[in-house]
């Protein structure tokens, strides 16, 4: 995802100006593309965290919609024939469009920090900036909001996520990961991926290439070792790096229970924008600095969130059950 996708960032420029107007000294020589956004760089993530999958996953953020209440998502595809006909003739082939609508739901979600002169004044005999702080954590934890809902929706708005989207086809693994021989659990992601791309007959747009694991799915593979006819010992996971070069594999652990409780899920889809997006109306915004009292201060921020919007659901494959 695009860090432009992400944050608004003239609104954090604002931060900046403002709390440099209240006296604030800025100890990293910039708050927006330094310490409080350490884990991207002008482009894309660069720096991985466990829980930030999602935010890597290659699904395009989408932030049309600002302040609707909810989202229409809607896809055409051609329909009709040619038909054997002369130029005189009326009984020419039609041919038209048809059109799939769908529609999401937006939340807002806001919160703020308050801190006072002497806190600040304390912090800084400690080389820390307070205000610059705050906002990192304020962006900590829109990440991680972020990756859950893009991962497992919001159950309380009737949303799905990319690990329990209810339009994918799916199918049981074998049986627990680590009751399975190497061969098997090999099989059982190969014959997954193979089932997903035969549905999709190798459209690039909708044929899988990324899976994302439970991560005790992805260290059961990294471990197991696969015996091959000439003798070499590769593990599971290089087997299946090597005979699926297109695909890039990942692991959270938010799939450990994505089917309920003690039941996992492993997702095989593609990222491909014109598959599924990340629907963030309004990405992060922090508001400027306010001054409530003669020695209090507080900075609020928001953002706007539909979540995962499907619109191949052949673009995605469920195994479960590992």
């Amino acid at each position: 995802m695009k860090i432009g996708q992400l944050y608004n960032l003239e609104a954090f420029q604002g931060f900046v100006d403002s709390g440099k107007k209240a006296g604030f000294k800025d100890a990293y020589s910039g708050t927006v593309l330094s310490r409080n956004l350490e884990a991207i760089d002008p482009t894309i993530f660069e720096k991985k965290y466990p829980e930030l999958a999602f935010v890597n996953s290659g699904i395009v953020a989408d932030n049309t919609g600002g302040f609707v209440e909810q989202i229409r998502s809607l896809r055409v595809r051609p329909t009709g024939q040619f038909k054997v006909a002369g130029d005189e003739s009326s009984n020419k082939g039609k041919i038209s469009m048809a059109g799939e609508t769908s529609f999401i739901r937006v939340m807002q979600k806001e919160a703020e920090s308050q801190w006072t002169e002497t806190q600040v004044r304390q912090a800084e005999m400690q080389n820390i900036n307070l205000p610059s702080q705050f906002v990192k954590y304020h962006n900590e934890i829109y990440l991680r909001e972020v990756d859950e809902i893009g991962f497992l929706g919001v159950e309380e708005y009737g949303t799905k996520g990319l690990l329990n989207y209810t339009g994918f086809d799916s199918d049981s693994a074998t049986g627990v990961i680590t009751g399975l021989t190497a061969e098997q659990m090999y099989d059982d992601i190969a014959d997954a991926i193979i089932t997903q791309w035969n549905a999709v007959n190798n459209t690039t747009e909708y044929k899988a290439n990324r899976v994302v694991f439970p991560t005790y799915v992805m260290n059961e593979l990294t471990r197991k070792i696969m015996n091959t006819a000439n003798g070499s010992n590769i593990t599971v996971f290089r087997m299946l790096q090597a005979n699926f070069p297109e695909i890039v594999f990942s692991s959270t652990f938010r799939a450990d229970d994505a089917g309920g409780a003690g039941v996992s899920h492993t997702v095989i889809y593609n990222n491909n924008s014109e598959a599924m997006k990340m629907r963030i109306p309004e990405a992060l915004t922090i508001g400027e600095v306010v001054k409530l009292t003669s020695f209090k201060h507080l900075v609020e921020s928001r953002y706007r969130i539909a979540g995962l919007d499907v619109l191949e659901d052949t673009a995605g494959f469920i195994l479960t059950g590992f």
